[in-house]
């Protein structure tokens, strides 16, 4: 595969993930579901065609084998499907409810910014000079965002900021924990299996799942379709395929399209309109995740 093919795979998926965002937020103005449902119906359905594709890949059956030899892997891939899979689409879904799709996507991609904090608590070193600039942009970014210049009061409800937040601290845990699962299994078995167990672990709180036909109304139906099948299985299946033809920095940057795709779908599909203000804390927040990717990838020039 040429190296512009995989650049394109990485865009198309970030752009796949900002439409499901965007789709989500359509689903709520036509549906009265609670985020907790939307939830259970997307892990279940998504889990579903993962496991076609794992099967398809051969990666099923190499999955179940390694499984059975220790069983004691359940535990890692419960909390994975828990707290790494689960917890972060469940919080995405209500800042989006609380708010709307581009702001939950943009203060959600502070997320880099928490990980160098943790990684610097962690290791307990200070940041370099690059990290906390990053970290003070990113803030920045997310605060002009909020109060839109005015400090008085906040231009994005709190319920979505502290949401969006939630959801970013969940990402964080995301990329960190399952490093050694990612050497064990296949992702697609990996993401299969763990979103089956976010899924049931949703079901002390709804059974919707069981009555999943009602979700899909000729309103929502084709928001589902995005949410599903573009934004989940079609947007991971494209960024594990660009994910092996670029280096990380290159996927990092390439995946920057999301929360810019998702400021532009707000824009021309609910014709939000963002301050001069907010529309400088969006870019200091694309800035913050760029910087450090591309002094990285310069640094290797």
């Amino acid at each position: 595969m040429s190296h512009l093919s995989a650049i394109l795979f990485v865009l198309l998926a970030g752009t796949a993930w900002a439409a499901s965002g965007t789709a989500a937020q359509h689903f709520y103005t036509q549906s009265d579901r609670i985020p907790v449902e939307l939830t259970q119906v997307r892990l279940f359905l998504s889990s579903a065609m993962f496991f076609l594709l794992s099967w398809w890949t051969g990666s099923l059956r190499r999955g179940m084998r390694f499984v059975r030899r220790d069983p004691r892997i359940l535990v890692q891939l419960a909390v994975f499907g828990v707290l790494g899979i689960m917890f972060v689409q469940y919080s995405y879904f209500e800042g989006i409810a609380a708010g709307d799709a581009a702001a939950t996507t943009v203060i959600t991609y502070t997320s880099p910014a928490m990980m160098i904090l943790y990684l610097a608590l962690r290791h307990r070193r200070l940041p370099t000079a690059v990290e906390a600039g990053t970290v003070i942009v990113a803030v920045a970014g997310v605060f002009l965002l909020v109060t839109g210049g005015n400090f008085g009061r906040l231009s994005v409800p709190m319920a979505c900021i502290a949401w969006s937040l939630v959801s970013a601290i969940a990402f964080v845990f995301a990329m960190i924990y399952p490093l050694r699962l990612l050497h064990l299994f296949d992702r697609f078995f990996l993401l299969a299996v763990c979103m089956l167990i976010g899924g049931i672990a949703l079901l002390p709180v709804t059974h919707v799942i069981l009555d999943v036909g009602s979700f899909f109304t000729a309103k929502t139906w084709m928001d589902l379709v995005i949410i599903i099948g573009l934004g989940t299985v079609v947007a991971f299946f494209a960024f594990n395929v660009g994910l092996r033809w670029l280096n990380p920095e290159e996927t990092a940057i390439t995946a920057t399209i999301e929360p810019v795709a998702s400021v532009l779908f707000a824009w021309l599909i609910f014709d939000t309109h963002f301050g001069m203000v907010q529309v400088v804390g969006i870019v200091l927040v694309i800035a913050a995740i760029l910087a450090p990717n591309l002094l990285k990838k310069w640094g290797k020039a």
